[in-house]
């Protein structure tokens, strides 16, 4: 029987996380490119939600905070691998639709450019439900 070398378990070590610190960029700095804000959270404002951006899921991980400029998104601290902070217009949605799962309710967000989705719970969008209706969004 062949005998695993010591190094090959060093390059497993190291090649997944970079993988994954890789996957988990790839959207965000797509967003990033065109969204960038340093701005402070707005007031309505949520901690550690769960949520959609692309393929990534951030499971209690993502900020968002709702405002008449738009949705503001961060990502907690400890695992924010320098990701900035992002402020998209809500021009730049060019389509809201409901992306319930089990009892949770949410809405996917179709970006225009670049061309991402992001899923985040209904009761965010609340505080902003008239300006999306004359933006032309239905309400569901």
């Amino acid at each position: 029987m062949s005998r695993i070398p010591d190094w090959y378990f060093t390059v497993l070590g190291l090649f997944f996380p970079l993988l994954t610190i890789f996957v988990l960029h790839l959207n965000w700095n797509r967003l990033a490119k065109h969204y960038r804000t340093y701005e402070s959270p707005p007031a309505n404002f949520w901690r550690m939600q769960h949520g959609s951006v692309g393929w990534i899921y951030y499971k209690g991980t993502l900020n968002v905070g709702v405002s008449r400029q738009g949705i503001y998104l961060s990502i907690f601290p400890l695992f924010r691998f320098g990701l900035p902070s992002l402020l998209i217009p809500w021009s730049a949605i060019r389509k809201i639709e409901p992306a319930n799962s089990w009892f949770v309710e949410r809405f996917r967000l179709y970006l225009s450019i670049p061309k991402v989705k992001l899923v985040i719970n209904k009761e965010i969008l609340e505080p902003v439900k008239e300006y999306l209706a004359a933006q032309g969004f239905e309400w569901i």
